[in-house]
């Protein structure tokens, strides 16, 4: 699967970088001439870890244009999920109301924080006429990340806390569409990949050899922001 989604993201980059290489030969197609831009992404959204609760996410990004195809920049995403772990017991009737007794085990609260460095490459789906701005395109993204969870665990039958600090890299695949709605603001929409796996060394000194406890955050999700021009 991770292999898979790899393939997919690294052929989607090349067509599109391809393809924005060509038509930028014609500067009509991307439209105004170049200036350079700092952006501001805001956005919120919704990720799926493999081996934590689904939730949502909100982050933040520093962009500036490259060329007339491609953005670097580099974002924090925050992504915090509460839950339990919860046992049915017994089941009773008061009445006519039917009652359950429902027994918590364990309490988690995860923090998730993503630290990358991205490349977005871009393709223009309308052009105004009117003053050669891109209205509406198309993008990929590919980023490298440095990933962090904090995991506080409340257990109830043991009547212990423990909080656990996992880190470890990373990286993000995205493509989605832009759509300008101001003249500095601009609609973002994308659908991403993130794969990591975080460690924690939890080697003792009795060990003979050095263990790690895995966390793998690889995921689904999507991204829905704005981009504010900064310059």
């Amino acid at each position: 699967m991770k292999k898979r989604a790899m393939i997919i993201v690294i052929t989607l980059l090349a067509v599109l970088f391809t393809a924005s290489f060509v038509m930028a030969q014609n500067r009509n197609v991307y439209g105004e001439s170049l200036v350079k831009k700092n952006m501001i992404d805001v956005h919120a959204g919704y990720l799926d870890p493999r081996d934590v609760e689904q939730g949502m996410l909100f982050g933040a990004a520093l962009i500036s244009t490259f060329d007339e195809a491609v953005d670097i920049g580099f974002g924090l995403d925050i992504f915090q999920k509460s839950y339990s772990e919860q046992v049915e017991i017994a089941t009773g009737q008061i009445g006519e109301t039917q009652t359950t007794t429902i027994v918590t085990r364990l309490d988690y609260k995860r923090t998730v924080l993503p630290l990358y460095a991205s490349l977005k490459v871009k393709l223009p789906g309308l052009v105004s006429r009117r003053n050669d701005k891109v209205i509406f395109g198309y993008f990929a993204r590919a980023s490298l990340s440095y990933q962090f969870l904090f995991s506080d665990e409340k257990n109830y039958e043991l009547n212990k806390s423990e909080n656990r600090k996992y880190r470890g890299f990373g990286w993000q695949g995205g493509a989605g569409l832009f759509y300008s709605v101001g003249a500095r603001s601009t609609l973002i929409g994308e659908v991403i990949y993130n794969n990591c796996a975080v460690n924690r060394n939890i080697t003792k000194d009795t060990d003979e050899l050095p263990k790690t406890e895995r966390v793998d955050l690889s995921g689904v999700g999507f991204r829905l922001g704005v981009e504010l021009d900064i310059r």
